[in-house]
């Protein structure tokens, strides 16, 4: 229920309309308009969303229906776009704050795989449905977002720096399929959880193939080359993601929770400032992360242990290469001498706490050791038995 916080102010009549008028398209995005009304009430009654919170929002959402809309055009003038082929991606997996990021970035650096910067997760469509346009309008919108959000939350980052041409997690292309617990991360958003969590979870994963073709067709990826994606959601969702993926390699990523869910919960906080005046929650926080690790250990009984490739947090900070060498080994991908050179050098020129240090402990949160031993047990036993 509402606690006296800011409202988005447009409809959801009125933000559909301002994407039509943005874009020059009009076409009626029907698929969109189910969740789009669940998300918006849940952001009116749910969040409580300061002022700027609200207003950044909206433009958020009018963005992403503006985007939706573009894409639409451009399938249905190009339907070979459709026949665009995703080989073989490689997924760095593991929940928030397990290591994921830095594997993300490691492995981009190589130069053998695509990957997301961020400027094409927060606008992955062309503006006039051209391939020949410059890319700069939307790169110079993505460096303005991320300049604010910095100002806005300048601690975020010491944990997940978001630069506009760096590699940059898949969550901003899953919200837009409107069905993802992705948008839980900005601000609490219960009744649209609810919702969702009754939904297709592979809708998601469906909206980020076809933008990842989309993306090749546009001439911004080498469909030669497999894409190397990641995201902390898929974590607990592998069967859904493999229905989609069915080739993809998993790099899942490991670290003990005492440490990994205290800073997750820092950084989802600091993901909160921009738009509500809310504090997490840590105990539904905490029990999200045991459904996750509950549900991941169950799902890898049926996945391929070929298309597994466990990478602990120590692994990654202790025998760097060696973590290098399984991944690609595993993965069937060949790891060259100079693509190795350049992750190295990419390691030694972005060490820890590069931007400032994330500061974060288990007793902020009322959480301690025992409790957190007695909560991830299984999950802490499945990390003592392989690393």
């Amino acid at each position: 229920m509402n606690t006296g916080g800011a409202r988005i102010n447009a409809s959801v009549e009125e933000i559909a309309a301002r994407a039509q008028a943005l874009t020059g398209i009009q076409i009626s995005d029907q698929d969109a308009f189910e969740p789009l009304r669940i998300l918006h009430h849940s952001l009116n009654e749910d969040s409580d969303l300061h002022p700027e919170g609200a207003k950044a929002l909206e433009s958020r959402l009018v963005r992403i229906m503006s985007n939706r809309l573009r894409m639409q055009r451009d399938y249905a003038r190009h339907p070979e776009i459709a026949q665009q082929k995703i080989v073989a991606p490689i997924f760095v997996c593991g929940s928030g704050r397990t290591g994921s990021t830095q594997t993300q970035k490691l492995l981009a650096a190589s130069g053998d795989f695509n990957w997301l910067p961020y400027w094409q997760v927060l606008n992955p469509s062309l503006f006039t449905g051209l391939r020949t346009e410059s890319t700069q309008p939307r790169i110079d919108q993505t460096e303005a977002f991320a300049r604010w959000f910095d100002a806005a939350s300048p601690e975020v980052k010491y944990a997940h720096a978001m630069e506009t041409h760096e590699p940059e997690e898949d969550s901003a292309l899953l919200e837009h399929s409107l069905r993802s617990p992705v948008w839980m991360g900005w601000c609490p958003l219960s009744g649209y959880l609810s919702w969702v969590m009754t939904q297709d979870m592979t809708a998601q994963f469906r909206y980020l193939r076809d933008s990842l073709k989309y993306l090749q067709w546009q001439g911004l990826a080498d469909p030669s080359k497999r894409w190397l994606l990641k995201g902390p959601l898929y974590m607990g969702l592998e069967a859904a993601l493999l229905s989609v993926f069915p080739e993809a390699s998993l790099v899942v990523t490991h670290r003990h929770p005492a440490a990994s869910v205290p800073s997750g919960i820092r950084l989802v906080q600091l993901f909160y400032k921009p738009y509500t005046h809310r504090q997490i929650d840590a105990e539904a926080f905490t029990a999200s992360q045991v459904g996750i690790m509950k549900a991941h250990l169950h799902n890898r009984a049926a996945i391929p242990a070929s298309q597994l490739i466990d990478v602990g947090f120590q692994e990654l900070i202790g025998d760097l290469q060696a973590v290098i060498e399984k991944i690609y080994e595993r993965s069937g991908a060949r790891l060259t001498a100079p693509s190795l050179k350049r992750i190295l050098d990419w390691n030694d020129q972005n060490p820890p706490h590069k931007k400032g240090k994330h500061v974060y402990r288990l007793e902020d949160y009322g959480l301690s050791e025992r409790r957190i031993d007695s909560l991830f047990g299984d999950y802490i036993r499945f990390l003592k038995e392989n690393f």
